[in-house]
């Protein structure tokens, strides 16, 4: 017998076919591929289980056959908004907080030495 697999680069598919029972094969369920200095990963199901979910999760919004109520729905928004969320985590400015007595300041981790100087003493 023959064993088939279907596998998908796309964390927020996959994450949504397991938690709908599809199940990773045994044998090497992520792979990972270098081409050109970047990893791309794939993540390998057995060929059974995933269905509606597979099929939800790949189409465009406009073309999910699901009813507005379902749950694959709600698991591919929070998977979306997961990931918008950490792209805005990437771009948020580092900032320090520096405790003197009852104040704090708070300044940017990339202000110049000499800023930071400059505002301690008006602390």
């Amino acid at each position: 017998m023959i064993e088939t697999f279907w596998g998908t680069t796309n964390l927020k598919v996959a994450a949504a076919v397991a938690t709908y029972g599809a199940t990773l094969r045994e044998v090497d369920p992520v792979t990972c591929i270098v081409k050109d200095g970047q990893k791309q990963f794939t993540f390998w199901f057995n060929d059974s289980g995933a269905g509606t979910a597979k099929e939800e999760m790949e189409a465009s919004w406009a073309q999910m056959k699901s009813e507005p109520e379902s749950s694959i729905r709600y698991i591919r928004a929070a998977l979306e908004n997961r990931e918008t969320l950490l792209g805005l985590m990437k771009r948020a400015e580092p900032i320090i907080a520096i405790k003197r007595g009852e104040q704090t300041l708070l300044v940017s981790e990339r202000a110049k030495p000499e800023l930071k100087r400059a505002l301690l003493n008006k602390m």
